[in-house]
């Protein structure tokens, strides 16, 4: 599989972070399918898009602790 078709879905609650980090894949090849917010937000784009990678930010809303571990978890 290369970068080209490599499906990405994004999960961050830092906007800027997360549109920058966007930006960088997409010029290296990749194709975001998504991006979220929080951790619903999250598994409802798995479930929709079914990407081949996920990023996640492991401390996201709404206590900024193991939200992300844990849906990257039950992903």
């Amino acid at each position: 599989m290369t970068a080209s078709s490599t499906r990405v879905v994004l999960a961050d609650d830092d906007v800027l972070l997360r549109e920058g980090l966007a930006g960088l894949l997409e010029r290296s090849g990749f194709e975001i399918v998504g991006q979220a917010g929080n951790p619903s937000e999250l598994i409802a784009l798995v479930r929709e898009e079914g990407p081949e990678l996920v990023i996640v930010d492991i401390r996201m809303p709404p206590t900024h602790t193991t939200e992300g571990l844990e849906a990257a978890s039950s992903i």
